[in-house]
């Protein structure tokens, strides 16, 4: 069942409304949501084509790799959405942490963790997948 959330950034130049279709979220431990962030980045997957955007006056967008983008605050500088590049309406990865609620999201799985520095490690038994498990899933080859 999916369910609206309301987020926004640090200073509420990007403010939106979208649906999150599961109650569970992702932690990615690859180096670049690492440098992203500052640190993994906690997500959950919500609709795409369904958000709508309260405040969008700081939202921009940067195109990390040939297939996805990274959407943050120009103002204050909030990481907050990844989609791909040529598909915006496929999928809008969300912050976590930039809902205004995120009461029972629970931990799904990490992702990456074949990247994942030595420095930290989360006390939990959720699945960890590796880089070519996750790309596999999504067609994408290593090369």
């Amino acid at each position: 069942m999916s369910e609206r959330k309301r987020g926004q950034c640090l200073c509420g130049n990007v403010h939106y409304e979208v649906s999150v279709a599961d109650e569970h979220y992702t932690t990615c431990h690859c180096s670049m949501c690492r440098r992203w962030s500052g640190g993994p980045f906690m997500c959950v997957h919500a609709s795409g084509d369904d958000v709508t955007w309260l405040n969008d006056t700081g939202l921009r967008w940067y195109r990390s790799s040939d297939w996805a983008e990274r959407g943050f605050c120009a103002t204050c500088g909030t990481s907050l959405f990844y989609r791909l590049a040529d598909n915006h309406d496929a999928m809008l990865i969300v912050s976590v942490d930039s809902m205004d609620d995120s009461a029972g999201i629970t931990l799904a799985q990490h992702i990456f963790v074949d990247h994942q520095p030595d420095r930290y490690a989360f006390a939990d038994d959720a699945p960890r997948k590796t880089e070519a498990e996750v790309l596999a899933e999504f067609g994408v080859s290593e090369d």
